[in-house]
């Protein structure tokens, strides 16, 4: 509606597909802006630590590993939804070579008549040393990537060349071109000082993940623009969005009780130092530990990582994860807004607590969508 904050939601990719599916469609007609897919060739779980007894959500998820491709998904996607836009949160350029994300990226903007948002970043550990490949020099990478994607889509009819130190096009051509006049907009998962930059420089959007006050995240809006000025780009069609992390809940008092679990707990431990440094607790893998970024659960040991779930205090996850009801989450939201937050991106992480609340928690989601587009 007029004026009000755009909503996004978050929509796992993975089996069975009817329940992803009819999710996305579900929220589509409760009034999502937009449905999100992650891209990950491996989640946040050490596989030897999935069990029943320690996180209820694997009676519903027998395998945590079990990801649909990302662009496959959204694909699928496509036919089932009508409006809201579809994006990746996030994408990067280290297990996909900046001509295949051109062409996926456009083709799923083909066949949305104009919805994709291409949500990009450096990427994470996890994806890509486990599989043979390399994390160095992540953000000169995402950078050349951006330059790529923009050299392959505004010259459909032409060769292009480029030589990186991370990527080349020698005479290189993506022909599809434009839908309608209209390439996807690039939203940047920005945090630190040069992905910063990267935004303000190549960027559409801002998709941030990591958990900020509205005073912080007012800061790094302000880092951005000062960096598109430096560039000579106008802000006029810049989405400032955020990633949030939420659970929804009948009182504060029920939220409270519902973060107190263990997926939640092991979350916390994906969570930058910096979070952590703020609830004033320090991170068990260090003080520089950047949180997904870093992470690598197949090299962790399942006892070690039980042990440290158990000492994650509780103020940790109270500040990572918003938490209460609709209209208490609708209030925070507008927090950011007043600061700049164009659209909001919701991960509902509820189901993940307490399975036996994914309906009622995604009804919720619903309510605070309705109520966030009335402001």
């Amino acid at each position: 509606m007029a004026g009000g904050l755009p909503v996004g939601v978050q929509v796992l990719g993975r089996p069975p597909v009817a329940a992803s599916m009819g999710l996305a469609r579900a929220l589509e007609v409760a009034g999502a802006d937009s449905l999100w897919a992650i891209d990950h060739w491996m989640w946040l779980v050490p596989l030897g630590l999935w069990d029943r007894k320690l996180f209820p959500a694997a009676r519903v998820i027998g395998n945590p590993e079990a990801n649909f491709d990302t662009f496959a998904f959204l694909g699928a996607l496509a036919q089932r939804t009508r409006r809201a836009r579809l994006g990746t949160a996030v994408t990067e350029p280290i297990r996909r070579h900046p001509a295949q994300l051109a062409q996926a990226s456009l083709t799923i903007h083909h066949l949305t008549r104009g919805r994709f948002v291409l949500g990009i970043g450096a990427g994470e550990r996890e994806n890509v040393e486990p599989y043979g490949l390399s994390y160095a020099g992540q953000v000169s990478r995402l950078e050349e990537a951006l330059y790529c994607i923009r050299l392959l889509w505004n010259s459909p009819r032409d060769y292009v060349s480029f030589s990186g130190r991370y990527h080349s096009l020698d005479r290189a051509v993506i022909g599809l071109g434009a839908y309608r006049g209209t390439f996807p907009p690039i939203w940047v998962a920005a945090h630190g000082p040069k992905m910063l930059r990267l935004a303000g420089r190549y960027g559409d959007g801002w998709l941030p993940t990591h958990q900020m006050e509205p005073d912080e995240y007012a800061d790094h809006l302000r880092e951005i623009r000062r960096a598109a000025e430096e560039a000579g780009r106008a802000m006029r069609g810049f989405t400032p969005s955020y990633e949030a992390r939420v659970l929804l809940a009948g009182s504060h008092d029920e939220a409270h009780r519902l973060l107190d679990s263990n997926a939640l707990r092991l979350g916390a431990l994906v969570i930058p130092a910096s979070v952590w440094r703020k609830a004033g607790a320090s991170h068990p893998y260090g003080e520089d530990y950047r949180g997904v970024a870093d992470y690598v659960p197949s090299r962790l040991d399942p006892d070690e990582v039980r042990s440290a779930m158990r000492e994650v205090p509780f103020e940790v996850i109270h500040r990572a994860i918003d938490h209460g009801t609709p209209e208490q989450l609708a209030a925070r939201a507008l927090s950011y807004r007043a600061v700049g937050l164009r659209h909001l991106v919701i991960q509902n992480v509820t189901p993940l607590a307490d399975p036996a609340k994914t309906i009622s928690s995604f009804r919720a989601v619903a309510r605070l969508i309705r109520s966030l587009r009335r402001t």
